[in-house]
């Protein structure tokens, strides 16, 4: 009897033991599957995001759809560009051409400081900088897009981390919108 009573707790020890390192095994398969979800998750999140930040670009794109006539010149559109990054009125700002840059100047009002700048104009991107120095285009640089909607020039300024600032000036009027 003894040795059946030793042999049935060894037999039950085992059995618990054995058990306890199912549980124990199953625990750590569904807590690897759970982790393994949750990252799944996570991705089709930033998916969707992505997705949604893409098709908001691209909405944004179809909104801008540019008339085949030009209504501003490139003189107008390195005038509102000045005015648009420096926020000045336009009325203040000259331009002049020279081989296809454009030099525009502006006497601020507050102070009557006279300001200088260089333009580019390449298809519906416009590129600045100081009359005396360095062109605004590296990669840290905001990156500048003009478009004609109707007689409206809008004017993107889309910086490095994203953000953007938008003006627009009506052709009739000459005014910031």
């Amino acid at each position: 009897m003894t040795y059946d009573f030793c042999r049935f707790y060894f037999l039950l020890k085992l059995t618990i033991w054995l058990l306890g390192e199912l549980w124990l095994g199953l625990y750590i398969i569904i807590m690897n599957r759970l982790k393994t979800l949750v990252r799944i998750l996570f991705l089709i999140v930033i998916m969707i995001g992505c997705k949604n930040k893409k098709n908001k670009n691209v909405n944004n794109q179809k909104e801008i759809v540019e008339s085949k006539e030009k209504i501003f010149s490139e003189l107008e559109i390195a005038k509102y560009t000045i005015s648009a990054i420096m926020d000045q009125p336009p009325e203040i700002i000259t331009v002049k051409e020279k081989d296809e840059i454009y030099y525009v100047s502006y006497i601020r009002e507050a102070d009557k400081k006279k300001f200088d700048y260089k333009i580019k104009i390449s298809d519906n991107r416009v590129t600045w900088g100081n009359v005396n120095g360095r062109w605004r285009e590296t990669k840290f640089d905001e990156k500048i897009k003009h478009f004609e909607i109707n007689n409206r020039l809008k004017i993107i300024q889309t910086f490095y981390d994203g953000s953007e600032i938008v003006k627009e000036f009506n052709k009739s009027k000459k005014e910031v919108i």
